[in-house]
């Protein structure tokens, strides 16, 4: 049993544990005296240290207190147990079993692996999700590209159709009031998160102070397009909106910056963005009411527990000359009011429709109010 513990090839650890448990020891630096026949012995260098006797497999024992013959019992276990996996595995549609889990008793009649239990039924396997034809994009149009003289122009806007605009948007305000001469703007790292985008990126307001009110006017809703970013004979959404406060125009431009204003008419101007400008949908159905988040409304206005507490008018009717930007150089652009209205005027818009907006239009323009949010009037409704 010994040697064939020692002579195994694949239990080297095994084998050299037995081979030190029964080598003897001796020091290296000891050598061993024979003394003459009928002499006595001398003493033992005590360096020296010499197996008395031989010993037998089981009076060997390694550090776990194992004997050479528990060693090598446990090793051919093992390797018999890592042949009969061997063996199953390489069996065809044979089912696959943990090594070292003991073999089911069978019942009485030996039919099942447990006394009472029945066989695992067949799982069906998980139902594979169809694969989904892939469709192929509707062609993009390609547009002729502009060229002269064998140098082909950029698809945008010409260089001085920028310059056009902004002169127009000028003249435009300076008949109503004086602009400041700052813009509201983001920094570039402050853009409005999820924000659509405007026809060159830029989103700015106008502050505009006439001699009893104070107008934010969003600039740059009607840009022309960046490159690639829409149709290059087009002033943008061809759309400004503007809201016009009485009694405001003294305000500093901090102070505007986070007030109820500029947020009611940056929520609009964002909502034409987002729908790339809502002039054919004016036109359909003349003055638009919507909702507005409650902090788009002045304060008295607020309704508790009601999640949107007011709303607005977009495009009441102005003077024929306010209602359109003359001298823009690609495209008409119309200049549309927003005017907030009370919670019950608005709920009476939503429920009366087209009628009842036209009631309350009526009424505004009646009272003297028009397009303007006057926070002190008090409601139609």
């Amino acid at each position: 049993m010994l040697k064939r513990l020692l002579s195994r090839d694949g239990k080297g650890k095994v084998a050299k544990r037995a081979k030190e448990a029964l080598d003897p020891v001796v020091s290296d630096d000891a050598s061993v005296t024979t003394a003459p026949v009928g002499t006595s012995a001398p003493e033992p260098t005590p360096k020296v240290v010499r197996r008395a006797k031989s010993m037998r497999d089981s009076d060997v024992k390694d550090e776990f207190g194992r004997s050479a013959e528990e060693l090598a019992a446990e090793s051919a276990r093992e390797f018999d147990i890592m042949g009969l996996a061997q063996r199953v595995n390489e069996m065809p549609d044979a089912p696959h079993v943990k090594v070292g889990t003991s073999k089911p008793k069978t019942s009485s009649s030996g039919e099942y692996g447990v006394v009472g239990a029945k066989p695992a039924q067949p799982t069906a396997p998980a139902p594979v999700a169809p694969i989904v034809q892939y469709v192929t994009p509707e062609p993009v149009p390609v547009t002729a590209l502009t060229i002269e003289n064998g140098h082909i122009l950029s698809p945008g806007p010409s260089a001085g159709s920028a310059d056009a605009t902004l002169l127009a948007r000028d003249m435009y305000w300076d008949q109503l009031g004086v602009s400041d001469e700052a813009f509201l703007d983001y920094e570039i790292v402050a853009q409005p998160t999820h924000a659509p985008d405007w026809p060159t990126g830029q989103q700015k307001f106008r502050i505009v102070r006439t001699r009893t009110s104070l107008i934010v006017a969003s600039e740059g809703l009607s840009d022309p397009f960046d490159c690639f970013q829409g149709p290059a004979d087009q002033n943008g959404f061809g759309q400004e909106v503007f809201i016009e406060v009485p009694g405001l125009q003294a305000a500093t431009a901090d102070l505007i910056r986070n007030s109820w204003v500029f947020r009611a008419v940056e929520y609009a101007a964002q909502l034409i963005a987002h729908n790339r400008g809502i002039g054919p949908l004016l036109d359909q159905h003349g003055v638009m009411s919507l909702d507005v988040p409650s902090n788009c409304a002045p304060r008295d206005w607020i309704v508790s527990g009601v999640a949107e507490p007011a709303g607005a008018l977009l495009d009441v009717p102005m003077t024929r000359s306010r209602g359109q930007m003359p001298d823009m150089p690609l495209s008409p652009v119309k200049v549309v009011p927003l005017t907030l209205i009370f919670p019950e005027e608005l709920e009476d818009c939503v429920v009366g429709g087209s009628k009842e907006r036209a009631a309350l239009v009526n009424d505004l323009l009646t009272t003297g109010q028009g397009h303007k949010t006057d926070t002190k009037r008090a409601s139609l409704r």
